[in-house]
């Protein structure tokens, strides 16, 4: 009995590690905008941010820009703490990486970058974009490896839709070609130890290709009158990925169809959503991972803040545009668990833009 309880908290160490987390859902790009706003941007997408969420928006873009250059930063708490910490380890040394991996146990660490380019019009964009994400978790207390799920995409989204009915009705679609290379594989510490470690990553890797096609809809009811307030109410619907989602041996992505609505009052943005409305992806049914909610207000054509709550954690955003600058800062909270109030995994964003 003695022993047994001496062994129960790395048995426990071991069953956290392995039932705790869940894939994240999987995605080309998050633009900053949709998830200060919660990720509710199914019935709003009035900017380059459509070619991802719903290309029917690009109906409603107000003015036409040029974006030459566009990089975005995302860092996890828990990869901060890990990075800080392992500039002491010294990675050739097996015990030190081991008690390394000992001490993030059941911990998730997530970082990722993005450029996205673009020209938008009215009804129309085109963009270029490279994105990179990984996820890292440690397990196995008494034999200590560490899971890597990375992948990297580049490629181009054009797309283009048209308004009917008084511009009441806006059909939208848009193309990708994306470009893949994912990594989902566990390694030991002799693995990493190892002399060609890099090597045995670089094998690992899996690459793919794919054109994908999304297709979307928004129908605007404008003239409410809501007290002294004119409020336009819009719905909206997209389908994602339709075609092209396998990418060959890197890591599929999951066709999803999405609904929202929003309200515009003034300077203010209401929107609701519920992604993934038809069940396509089957990695968890938990719907409260698929409500998305979110608020914009903006000041001035200078300053915009966003709030909302995506997966049932907070999102703020603040967004500073002088035009020919942008500075988007975000943070918010990804539900790692297999169920909404599980696990979160808090991360902080920073994106700059140059461009007319």
């Amino acid at each position: 009995m003695k022993n047994l309880l001496c062994c129960f908290p790395v048995l426990m160490s071991i069953l956290v590690s392995s039932m705790l987390f869940a894939d994240e859902y999987n995605y080309i790009y998050r633009g900053i905008r949709p998830m200060g706003m919660g990720g509710a941007f199914a019935a709003v997408s009035n900017d380059q941010n459509a070619l991802f969420y719903n290309p029917a928006g690009l109906s409603h873009v107000p003015d036409r820009r040029l974006v030459l250059f566009s990089v975005e930063a995302e860092v996890g708490q828990g990869a901060y703490d890990a990075y800080t910490d392992i500039l002491d380890v010294d990675t050739d040394n097996e015990l030190e990486v081991a008690e390394f991996l000992r001490d993030y146990i059941g911990e998730y660490s997530h970082a990722s970058a993005a450029v996205f380019p673009y020209y938008i019009r009215p009804h129309f964009a085109f963009g270029i974009f490279g994105t990179a994400k990984t996820n890292f978790i440690a397990r196995n207390y008494q034999y200590p490896s560490i899971v890597v799920d990375s992948t990297a995409d580049t490629g181009a989204a054009l797309g283009y839709a048209h308004a009917f009915f008084d511009d009441a009705l806006s059909i939208g679609a848009s193309l990708k070609y994306v470009v893949r290379k994912s990594l989902n594989e566990e390694y030991t510490v002799p693995d990493i130890t190892s002399d060609n470690f890099d090597d045995l990553v670089e094998d690992d890797v899996q690459d793919g290709s794919g054109i994908l096609l999304d297709v979307g809809f928004i129908y605007r009811f404008e003239d409410i009158t809501l007290g002294t307030r004119d409020v336009v109410f819009q719905i909206g619907l997209s389908a994602n990925n339709l075609i092209g989602a396998d990418m060959d041996d890197a890591r599929g992505l999951e066709e999803h169809v999405d609904v929202g609505i929003a309200a515009t009052v003034d300077s203010w943005v209401f929107a609701l959503d519920y992604f993934d409305v038809a069940g396509m992806i089957d990695d968890d049914d938990d719907p409260g991972k698929r409500i998305r909610v979110g608020v914009e207000y903006k000041f001035e054509n200078l300053f915009t803040a966003r709030a909302g709550l995506y997966q049932g954690y907070t999102t703020l955003g603040l967004e500073i545009d002088a035009r020919y600058v942008q500075i988007d800062l975000l943070t918010y909270a990804e539900e790692v668990g297999t169920y909404a109030g599980q696990h979160s995994d808090r991360r902080y964003v920073l994106g700059l833009k140059f461009g007319l």
